[in-house]
């Protein structure tokens, strides 16, 4: 272990000389409602080589607010102090059992984004017992002279079955409030638009709110009962949700103030180079954000430098990952001393009533045909269960913790439904389940190549391929074909060939002539840009390119007999006539215009259409073969937005 020299001797100055004391230690808020006007935090932000701004905890100010409204807490402090020595000193290591402690978060919201979900209490939850009892993954993240200082804190944390009165509870409140922003402890008290405790020798109280500038703050022990606990702000709260701050999305900002909580102090002693009273924590400077290379040498600490992946420390979420022995001992001191009421808490034990549903599962991430369990942890002791699974086998169940494979990629939710004799209560949790899809590696288009000319028509039946490298070998990767006219957004897409299992589409010159014609083309070659897009039936791919392609219209079947400008509209009568098999139409145009001519028999009915698009202004041609038509009497008529007229013709046999 890395040695401090620490004393009873020297912590019991460092607790009279109150002014240096007061500078030893950081905090985050306010235990009393009497001081909501007075406190007025300023903007800390702590730069790092990162370049992004760390969260700060104000736990600091909390501290320094109590010392001045209760003369009495110092001296507590200094009495835990000294137990905490005692404590650790004659501790045996392995002789305690797992502590379970009851939790209730009361979230406090303004605007419903702030009245986080269910499933995202219960993430947080997740994280604490992981982190407390160094079960998290990513131990294996901390440097290796430190990982053999990893502590276990044997402290474990359960939602609330019970609430004070004795009812039935999640551990979970819900208040609206009038307040946009908290800024002290009033989020503590009903009367101020918060939430009043629940009993803190029966619950560790989180409270969740709209915090400013802060990540969260917490209450060492042995203050006001009244104010006991953690705040964070609900965009740091859990690792679910689509408002999670991007580096502090792991849950570990109440890892940190439980920290707090539990008697830690933040790993720098909160001056420089000072001392947390903790032995296999080295001297660091200050603190860290960010998440600096191994090693960070500060103070003369080299060679391992800073432990910056310590939870006291200040750094992202997905940078920590330790609490050291010396720490768990110090936080094992706490529960068995000034917390120690919560060993004999009756919170987490449930209580019959009208049921209050909620549940959990193992896994909320899974790969394709991977199982997950399922858990009820409803409050109220129910005694059926109802389960609908969106996307899974079985879709159903009437187990209280059933086990569901889901097969095909996408994000599903999970309903449940409670019972027993004294009522039901029911949730449906949406995208609560997200299969992932095949892995996707970036692919690129091939033909073909940029700026290609593609002649086409509306009678051309030849087809052009278009086609691409591919994304992924796996089965269930589907493409998309998509095209749009250059210099505009709107992008038009079709499956490729097979349901995507060939990276290729093949497309008929008609087809593509229809496109360019609904582009709104003027003159006869459209401009566009084609790409493709992959898709595992949850994500999306692009290809890395995209191409120019030009839509030549020369439409097959269509002549231009002169490209001198006529006087006027005109539609003349077709040649020959009577005519066996085909006949030759003739039309004028004075500009250009959008073209429809078509044939109809003796009763209205229109038989086949010869011409639908625009053309330039000139003398067309157009031949109609006739051979699957019966003799008789027909018509042939002509329209433009400014002009219409209809003729006779006559086929005969």
């Amino acid at each position: 272990m890395l040695n401090k020299i620490k004393s009873i001797w020297s912590v019991a100055i460092l607790f009279y000389i109150s002014v240096t004391f007061i500078l030893f230690f950081s905090g985050r808020g306010l235990p009393n409602p009497s001081l909501q006007t007075e406190y007025e935090p300023k903007p800390e932000i702590i730069s790092s080589n990162n370049t992004t701004d760390s969260i700060k905890c104000k736990t600091n100010d909390v501290y320094n607010i109590m010392i001045k409204e209760d003369p009495n807490y110092e001296r507590r402090l200094r009495e835990l102090e000294i137990f905490t020595n005692n404590y650790i000193k004659n501790v045996k290591p392995g002789n305690k059992n797992v502590v379970k402690i009851p939790v209730v978060f009361h979230i406090i919201y303004n605007i419903p984004v702030q009245n986080i979900s269910n499933p995202v209490v219960q993430s947080q939850i997740d994280v604490l017992n992981l982190d407390f009892r160094r079960l998290n993954a990513d131990t294996v993240n901390t440097p290796s002279p430190f990982k053999s200082l990893g502590g276990d804190p044997q402290a474990e944390f359960v939602l609330a079955k019970r609430d004070p009165l004795g009812n039935p509870s999640i551990g979970i409140t819900r208040t609206q409030t009038s307040v946009v922003t908290f800024y002290g402890d009033a989020v503590k008290y009903t009367a101020q638009g918060g939430h009043d405790i629940w009993d803190r020798d029966k619950y560790l109280n989180i409270w969740v709110c709209n915090l400013y500038f802060t990540g969260g703050y917490s209450q060492f022990p042995g203050g006001n009962p009244a104010s006991d606990g953690v705040v964070i702000k609900y965009t740091v709260c859990g690792t679910i949700g689509t408002v999670l701050n991007p580096y502090y999305n792991k849950g570990r900002m109440a890892t940190h103030e439980i920290g707090h909580w539990l008697n830690l102090w933040h790993i720098w002693g909160d001056t420089i180079c000072g001392n947390d009273f903790v032995d296999d924590t080295p001297t660091q400077e200050t603190a860290n954000s960010g998440c600096p290379p191994f090693p960070h040498v500060t103070c003369n600490n080299g060679p391992n430098g800073d432990m910056f992946m310590n939870y006291m420390d200040y750094t992202f979420d997905a940078c920590m990952n330790i609490y050291t022995i010396g720490q768990s001992y110090r936080m094992n001191a706490a529960l068995y001393g000034a917390r120690s009421n919560l060993l004999t808490s009756n919170g987490g034990i449930p209580i019959s009533g009208i049921p209050i549903a909620h549940f959990r599962s193992d896994k909320m991430i899974v790969d394709p045909g991977q199982r997950v369990n399922f858990n009820d942890e409803s409050g109220g002791i129910p005694t059926s269960w109802q389960w609908t699974f969106d996307g899974g086998i079985p879709s159903t169940s009437n187990q209280q913790s059933p086990s569901i494979t889901y097969l095909n990629a996408g994000i599903y939710s999970v309903k449940l439904k409670v019972s027993n004799s004294y009522g039901a209560d029911s949730v449906n949790y949406v995208n609560y389940v997200k299969v992932l899809g095949a892995n996707m590696l970036p692919f690129s288009i091939v033909f073909p190549p940029s700026n290609a000319l593609i002649n086409t028509s509306m009678m051309d039946t030849a087809r052009n391929i278009f086609t691409w490298t591919r994304s992924s070998s796996h089965p269930s990767i589907s493409y998309k074909w998509k095209i749009r006219k250059y210099g505009t957004s709107t992008e038009v897409s079709y499956s490729s060939n097979n349901n995507g299992s060939d990276s290729l589409i093949s497309l008929r010159n008609s087809f593509l002539d229809s496109l360019a014609m609904g582009f709104g083309g003027n003159g006869d070659t459209v401009t566009c840009v084609w790409r493709v897009s992959s898709h595992n039936g949850l994500d999306s791919l692009l290809s890395q390119n995209q191409n120019l392609v030009f839509l030549i219209r020369n439409p097959i079947g269509i002549e231009s007999l002169s490209s001198q400008i006529p006087l006027g509209f005109r539609l003349f009568q077709n040649y020959p006539n009577p005519f066996n098999p085909e006949t030759k139409i003739s039309f004028a145009l004075p500009k250009g215009s959008f073209v429809k001519l078509m044939i109809y028999d003796m009763i209205g009915r229109e038989l086949e259409s010869l011409v639908n698009e625009h053309l330039s202004a000139g003398t067309y041609q157009v031949q109609w073969q006739s051979g699957r038509f019966s003799a008789g009497v027909y018509f042939y008529r002509m329209v433009t937005n400014e002009f219409s007229d209809v003729k006779k013709m006559v086929l005969i046999k």
